[in-house]
C-alpha cells in the first residue's frame, strides 16, 4: 500500500468502481487524485454493459468525463492473462508512471507489479481516505462493502483496521 498522500493520477478498474459505488463513495476518488481515469473497455464493462443497477447511474454521473481510449497496441499481451478491462487498465498505468492503479483483482495485481505499476485496493484506497480524515470509520465501510457482496479476507480486515486504529469492535455495528 501507498503513502496516505493525494495522487496526481488514479487509473480505476470495474470492481474497486462497482464497490465505491454500491456504498456511495465515488466521491473519494477525485478527494484522493488530481484526476481519475476510466480505460473504455472498463466503461463498456461497468456502464455500457451494466443494465439498469442502481451502482451503474452513479458511476455514470460521477466519471463520464474520465474516460479515455486506450491505445491498442498497449494492450496486446495483456489481455491474455486478464479480461479486457484489467488489461487497459495496465496498459493506461503503465504509460503514466506514478500513477497509482485501482484494481482489486488478483491476477491483475499480480500483472501490473511485474511492470512495476503501484497498486491499491478498494479496500486500501478506503484506508487511505479514512487517514486524510475523509472518512470517520473505516469499519463501517468495509462492513458496507461486505454487506454489498465483497469479499475481504478476516486478516487483511484485521490489517486494515489496525492501521487506522480501529478494532473489529467497531465494524460490528454495520
Amino acid at each position: 500500500m501507498t503513502s496516505a498522500t493525494r495522487e496526481a493520477l488514479i487509473i480505476a478498474d470495474a470492481s474497486p468502481l462497482i464497490g465505491l459505488a454500491k456504498i456511495d463513495r465515488l466521491g473519494l476518488l477525485p478527494a484522493l487524485a488530481s484526476q481519475v481515469l476510466i480505460p473504455h473497455a472498463v466503461w463498456r464493462e461497468v456502464v455500457t454493459a451494466g443494465g439498469l443497477r442502481p451502482e451503474v447511474a452513479r458511476i455514470e454521473q460521477a466519471l463520464s468525463s474520465a474516460v479515455v481510449q486506450v491505445e491498442a497496441s498497449n494492450v496486446v499481451g495483456l489481455w491474455e492473462r486478464v479480461d479486457l478491462g484489467e488489461a487497459e487498465a495496465i496498459a493506461l498505468a503503465r504509460v503514466n508512471p506514478g500513477c497509482l492503479l485501482l484494481i482489486d483483482d488478483g491476477a491483475g495485481r499480480t500483472l501490473a507489479g511485474e511492470f512495476g505499476v503501484r497498486v491499491i485496493g478498494t479496500a486500501g484506497l478506503l484506508l487511505r481516505a479514512r487517514k486524510l480524515g475523509h472518512l470517520t470509520s473505516l469499519a463501517a465501510e468495509l462492513g458496507a462493502l461486505q454487506q454489498h457482496g465483497l469479499y475481504l479476507r478476516p486478516a487483511l480486515i484485521d490489517q486494515l483496521l489496525a492501521a487506522a486504529g480501529e478494532s473489529r469492535a467497531s465494524q460490528a455495528g454495520t
